[in-house]
């Protein structure tokens, strides 16, 4: 019997919103909203304990900035031993020589740091924090001299659309396992200002741009956030050489944000049940037959979605798509 919504590949993991910087882009609605904390090191490892009775899956450690936790490292060995795959989504400004053989040590498998522009000038100024960019080059750079794998991700918006090709080549340069370019999605601090978002022409140029990337650069170029992508590379007959679909809804991809709801998106403020409240068992909230398969059904699409000729190929972005029909209702 065919599942009709998949276990989970990937997890993100939202285990705390604390953080130094005040990102431009941020998912979080104001950078100074930071709630006491997320839940207990107890809590999480309950959570953890059900994800993996379920299927040993890859978790993504995320924040706000995840080495912020006193008891990161004891998740992180905590979640290895449960059989599960860990990779860290950081900041980079706690990564130090001491640090990152401590993640290695304690079971991390990869890292992913954030470069938003091609020098400190574009970084620092996304990230409202002089220093950051220095920060995460450093970081990067002990992960290289101690053989932890790590990507670099960016979230592209009009501020820094003309340096995505620059920051592919530094992430290469560093010694990244692949380069991971996120569309600005309108969330959070990044809902509220235009100056960021881009319009039609320049998304489609963008799409464009990145399917040339995934073909022609010599690092892996993974495109999440996306899902526009398959349409792109279906037209233009590269469907069979690109993955599409990296990480996005249906395919795999969930989140648990500090609060326990289970999503399957962090820019998707949707949950399909608190997995505290559900007395820790994820399973009974991943495989109900409404939310999560609703979203993801493209027969449950409405407006322009529902009659697009792409709509089966590209699987939408469901967040941008709730996020402007929020906007036209207002």
């Amino acid at each position: 019997m065919k599942e009709r919504f998949p276990k989970p590949v990937l997890l993100a993991l939202e285990l705390t919103r604390h953080c130094r910087f005040h990102c431009t882009h941020c998912r979080i609605k104001t950078a100074v909203e930071v709630p006491n904390d997320s839940l207990s090191e107890s809590q999480w490892k309950k959570i953890l304990k059900s994800i993996a009775d379920y299927h040993k899956c890859t978790v993504v450690l995320t924040g706000g900035e995840p080495m912020e936790r006193p008891d990161i490292y004891t998740l992180i060995g905590y979640a290895k031993g449960l059989g599960l795959r860990v990779m860290l989504a950081t900041c980079g400004y706690l990564i130090d020589g001491k640090s990152i053989l401590k993640l290695k040590q304690t079971g991390v498998s990869m890292l992913s740091f954030s470069i938003d522009g091609e020098s400190a000038g574009t970084h620092d100024a996304i990230r409202n924090s002089d220093g950051s960019f220095d920060a995460v080059i450093k970081a990067a750079e002990f992960a290289r001299k101690t053989k932890l794998p790590f990507q670099i991700n960016s979230t592209i918006s009009r501020i820094n659309i003309d340096e995505v090709n620059a920051i592919a080549s530094l992430a290469s340069d560093l010694g990244a396992h692949c380069y991971n370019p996120f569309i600005i999605v309108p969330a959070g601090t990044g809902c509220r200002s235009d100056e960021q978002l881009l319009d039609p022409v320049e998304y489609e140029t963008l799409l464009n741009r990145l399917l040339e990337m995934k073909l022609t650069m010599p690092i892996e170029i993974k495109v999440t956030c996306t899902p526009a992508l398959a349409r792109v590379s279906h037209r233009s007959g590269a469907e069979k050489r690109v993955c599409a679909f990296d990480n996005c809804l249906g395919k795999g991809f969930g989140f648990i944000n500090f609060k326990g709801d289970v999503q399957v998106c962090g820019f998707l403020g949707l949950s399909a049940g608190n997995i505290v409240d559900e007395k820790y068992k994820f399973k009974k909230i991943w495989e109900k037959p409404d939310v999560l398969n609703e979203i993801c059904d493209s027969s449950h699409y409405k407006g322009q979605c529902s009659v697009c000729d792409y709509r089966d190929i590209c699987g939408p972005c469901r967040a941008r798509a709730y996020t402007i029909c929020r906007v036209r209702r207002k």
